[in-house]
């Protein structure tokens, strides 16, 4: 199911596609007044949809700033063909004439494309909405207001927005204003990327998944064979409960290993309730001995075994029970800032890792160091404990930092006991993740 949220007229424009397509019965709709209530009605549909779509770039990163949502997200993106036929209609209303004219949320490169491909010098007033970093306006009324601004200043005739809630402030206000909406075309090629979306998440969720059981040493009361026979029996029917609830097989690896398997979208849904503080199927009931979970998903019964150890291996160094996913992503049930990773392919990461000098996953392990620290108050001494490194090797990564230009140098801390003064730094911790982008 494909959840889409937008104002009424889009709303409608993506049902009519959807039906011209022949699948308006996968697609479920919530529509909203303001962009700002994005993301209460995002979070009403994540639970029934796999994939979210929101009709503008706005109410997409108004939803994402949350960081709540489960299901995979996008938004219809403005293309030129939008942008070409409001300027059509521009030019019969106008008699031929092109105004000049403040524009927003479209980016700024296919505005400028857009009017060279008709040969019109492009506007030179192009409201950038949003970075890698997020949102650059806190609400619409900021938008509004620098669209009226400009027209009071004469710097611009009429302004060409894409928001619903904008073009009525400056029309109610007496500003000559147009509105950029999405052709079919532009509708139709993002239903097709959701579907595709939906198809190939309900395809990764009937992925292998592998629940490893590590069983202790028996208690020193079991070690008289009756009782022994006795805890073997409870734990079995302790795990043949468990791989119940999990609709899923039990099976015997060695005497003191035991897997479940199941599916990935079991485990991603006992994720999704342990994140949300519910009980779940990421923990074992009924075990009276020492015991190890981990878990691991495949597209084999010995890959999702292979990441299973794995997971096991991760959770003997930090007490944590551990998920590990084919493409490397590492889930842990000790909620984290920065997600580890078995392996780095992102772009992003690869690149900052460059600028760093160092291996990717060593990248993301100083993200989560620097996610316990204060960003304006870090010394070497402090970050090499979060760390867990030597103190001259934390200094070479802040230096590191520093000449990549996502730290400065901002003081220095004097002890008062013994050791020589620590440079003060602080880190731009939001360009360095604007910097990772999407890798996050």
């Amino acid at each position: 199911m494909i959840g889409i949220i937008g104002p009424e007229d889009s709303i409608r424009l993506v049902r009519e596609v959807a039906a011209g397509e022949g699948r308006a019965e996968s697609i479920t709709t919530r529509a909203y007044t303001r962009p700002e209530q994005a993301p209460e009605l995002a979070r009403e549909l994540d639970e029934m949809c796999q994939v979210l779509l929101f009709t503008g770039r706005i109410p997409y990163t108004f939803a994402t700033a949350t960081g709540e949502l489960r299901a995979e997200i996008d938004y219809v993106r403005h293309a030129g063909i939008d942008l070409y036929r409001t300027l059509s209609r521009m030019l019969l209303a106008t008699g031929g004439r092109l105004p000049r004219v403040s524009v927003d949320t479209i980016e700024a490169e296919t505005v400028r494309e857009t009017y060279h491909d008709i040969e019109v010098e492009p506007p030179t007033e192009i409201l950038p909405i949003a970075d890698s970093s997020g949102l650059l306006f806190s609400g619409l009324d900021e938008i509004t207001a620098y669209h009226r601004e400009r027209y009071a200043s004469g710097a611009v005739e009429a302004c060409l927005t894409c928001l619903g809630a904008v073009h009525r402030d400056l029309a109610d206000s007496g500003v000559p204003v147009w509105r950029v909406e999405h052709t079919r075309a532009s509708v139709r090629d993002a239903l097709r990327r959701a579907w595709l979306a939906a198809e190939v998440r309900q395809s990764r969720a009937t992925q292998i998944a592998v629940m490893m059981v590590d069983l202790g040493a028996p208690t020193q009361r079991a070690q008289d064979p009756y009782q022994a026979e006795r805890q073997r029996l409870r734990v079995r029917e302790a795990l043949l409960e468990h791989a119940e609830r999990m609709r899923g097989r039990l099976a015997t690896v060695d005497d003191r290993t035991m897997i479940i398997t199941t599916t990935r979208g079991t485990v991603e849904s006992a994720l999704a309730r342990h994140r949300d503080g519910h009980a779940s199927l990421l923990t074992l009931r009924g075990i009276d001995v020492e015991h190890a979970v981990g878990f691991g998903a495949g597209t084999t019964i010995a890959a999702a075994e292979d990441n299973a150890r794995k997971a096991l291996a991760l959770g003997r160094h930090s007490g944590d029970t551990h998920v590990v996913f084919p493409d490397g992503e590492v889930h842990s049930s000790r909620q984290t800032a920065v997600r580890p990773r078995l392996r780095e392919t992102g772009p992003g990461m690869l690149r900052v890792s460059e600028q760093l000098r160092i291996g990717p996953l060593s990248t993301r392990r100083l993200l989560e160091a620097l996610h316990q620290m204060d960003p304006d108050q870090i010394t070497a001494r402090g970050l090499a404990d979060a760390y867990g490194v030597e103190a001259r090797s934390a200094r070479r990564l802040l230096n590191a930092l520093r000449a990549a230009g996502f730290a400065e140098e901002v003081g220095v801390h004097v002890s008062t006991g013994a050791g020589r003064p620590q440079t003060v730094y602080r880190v731009a911790m939001q360009r360095l993740l604007g910097a990772i982008g999407a890798d996050r």
